[in-house]
């Protein structure tokens, strides 16, 4: 958060900016400079009064019929989870390397049993990841994107967007 502030103090002094185009940006940015791809964010986010309420994130004990619930309700299709559920490739959750934005978290997925890979820990995702597996819904998208990292990348790219633009309120730049 740090790293942030400073960013945003530095902007400011030219042009003020939201603390949710900050977060939306750098989201991005640390994707691309993972190694994934370059996706464009729309600037002129207001920001939020308060806090957002509990439970807005999906609890990670959640089956996949939850979650899938749970993001249909926020307007995304099985899809787009699976997409977004790829940006556990980055961090500690045994999917691949902690910097490398890349389609290992699938096919870690895929393993029986899984097996972490890039040095990790023996921990591996929280159960909802492994939930998506157990539906066949979510396991064609699996597949799909454990076979074709580029394509993973186009649908992360536009579910991102669509993830950082629901319920924003815009402003004029």
């Amino acid at each position: 958060m740090i790293v942030l502030q400073k960013a945003k103090t530095q902007i400011d002094a030219i042009h003020p900016v939201s603390w949710a185009d900050v977060i939306a940006v750098a989201g991005a940015e640390a994707i691309e400079v993972c190694g994934g791809p370059t996706i464009q964010v729309s600037l002129g986010r207001h920001d939020s009064l308060g806090a957002d309420p509990e439970g807005k994130l999906p609890e990670e004990t959640l089956d996949a019929s939850g979650l899938k619930r749970c993001f249909q309700k926020k307007g995304f299709s099985t899809q787009e989870l699976v997409a977004l559920s790829g940006a556990h490739t980055l961090g500690s959750k045994g999917f691949g390397s902690p910097t490398s934005f890349d389609n290992s978290y699938y096919k870690v997925l895929l393993e029986k049993p899984p097996t972490p890979s890039g040095g990790m820990s023996t921990m591996i995702g929280l159960p909802s990841d492994h939930a998506l597996v157990e539906d066949d819904e979510c396991l064609r998208w699996i597949k799909k994107y454990a076979d074709d990292e580029n394509m993973f990348f186009e649908d992360f790219k536009n579910a991102y967007v669509k993830l950082v633009n629901s319920g924003v309120k815009w402003s004029s730049l």
